[in-house]
């Protein structure tokens, strides 16, 4: 039985909501978290929020639910990053000021570089993880990789450009932040 203060998701709704507030949102989000990109992630993970509701409350005011809604998933996001600079900065201790060279050290690192390359690769857009894996990872070729994702090795070559960058930015803010 329905009460009267909610309507069952309807895809119609959503996308009405979606046409009439994610640019306001994803301009607001920009301003917080002051990067377009991700701005724009948080702003569709937002609306993929509401789709996977059962019930959607009545709203009276979408924008205020819509910014709950982002504050919280920003949260979510900023406490994940605390735990990856935790972690980076473990192994950057782990490497750079350890000077016994073991085997549990080496396998102690080991495993803490897998483990920040795995968050790394996480954090990627399913196209790039996808190509970065099979490349560095199961070592297929480009002919190959395109083959099987049906694209062009010139796109699979921008898919590993990306993923490369990616993580080359995110160690280099680590670094930057280690030395701050």
């Amino acid at each position: 039985m329905k009460t009267p203060s909610t309507t069952t998701i309807s895809t119609a709704v959503i996308d009405a909501y979606y046409r009439e507030h994610h640019s306001w949102l994803v301009n607001w989000l920009r301003k917080k978290v002051g990067c377009p990109h991700q701005a724009s992630d948080l702003s569709h993970d937002t609306f993929v929020r509401l789709l996977s509701l059962q019930q959607l409350p009545h709203l009276l005011e979408p924008r205020a639910y819509l910014l709950v809604t982002a504050n919280r998933l920003m949260i979510n996001l900023n406490r994940k990053h605390k735990v990856e600079q935790e972690t980076l900065r473990c192994l950057f201790t782990l490497t750079f000021e350890q000077t016994c060279q073991d085997v549990a050290y080496v396998f102690a690192v080991r495993q803490l570089l897998e483990r920040t390359l795995l968050m790394l690769i996480e954090e990627l857009d399913e196209r790039s993880r996808q190509a970065f894996v099979m490349a560095r990872i199961d070592g297929m070729t480009y002919a190959e990789i395109a083959r099987i994702m049906k694209v062009s090795e010139s796109r699979v070559k921008q898919h590993l450009v990306k993923a490369l960058a990616y993580c080359h930015q995110r160690l280099y803010q680590f670094k930057a932040e280690m030395y701050v």
